[in-house]
């Protein structure tokens, strides 16, 4: 059972409190998707994931951490149209714009989870965004990939699922035939991709789909 209170959150940009939703149980049954998205229930909660201040327009995943950052950017124009891009869902908008937060402090973590988010929210509501989001979280993924150590083969599945849902078959092609994983699951899902990516296929997989194959 998914339960989400409200609780009052004091916005670190303005001051003011507000009601925010919080998730304090849930649980998920099933599979996840081949770049970790979490089946349902836990899929339904990403409303909980992003807080916005309706004060001030602060966005983060809690609005008491320290914004640490000019607040005059959330009246800019970059910010409040999500650099021009027009996204079918509220929560897309959130998430893009905890985007532009995080690179303005520089966070690459922060950056590439936000876009993430934001792509799977446009993928909710059929919104070709999540194409050009995908896109622009590579480079992210990658300097996550250089530095990372005991989370580096979870972050190569991610990114070979996103260059071929984004059409970029030849890179996967050429970056991932050959490589192993020492993973029975995670090698098969590598292979799984090639053979996707080979056939020009884009769609939503999940990891059921690589197991039962």
């Amino acid at each position: 059972m998914t339960i989400i209170r409200n609780f009052d959150e004091k916005c670190s940009v303005c001051g003011k409190s507000s009601p925010q939703p919080v998730l304090t149980s849930t649980n998920s049954f099933g599979y996840p998707d081949l770049d970790f998205r979490p089946p349902e229930m836990q899929r339904s909660t990403m409303n909980t994931w992003i807080h916005e201040c309706p004060h001030c327009g602060y966005v983060a995943g809690n609005l008491e951490e320290d914004a640490d950052f000019p607040d005059d950017f959330l009246k800019s124009d970059e910010y409040l149209s999500c650099e021009g891009n027009d996204f079918k869902s509220d929560l897309s908008k959130l998430f893009y714009r905890s985007y532009l937060i995080s690179r303005h402090k520089g966070d690459v973590m922060m950056c590439f989870l936000s876009l993430r988010n934001c792509a799977w929210k446009c993928d909710d509501y059929e919104d070709e965004n999540a194409l050009s989001i995908r896109r622009l979280a590579l480079p992210y993924l990658d300097e996550l990939i250089k530095t990372a150590d005991e989370d580096k083969n979870s972050l190569l599945l991610i990114k070979a699922y996103f260059l071929r849902r984004i059409g970029e078959f030849e890179k996967l092609l050429r970056e991932y035939e050959g490589l192993t994983i020492d993973d029975e699951v995670m090698n098969s899902v590598i292979l799984f991709q090639l053979e996707r990516a080979r056939e020009g296929d884009t769609e939503c997989y999940t990891v059921e789909d690589v197991v039962e194959k």
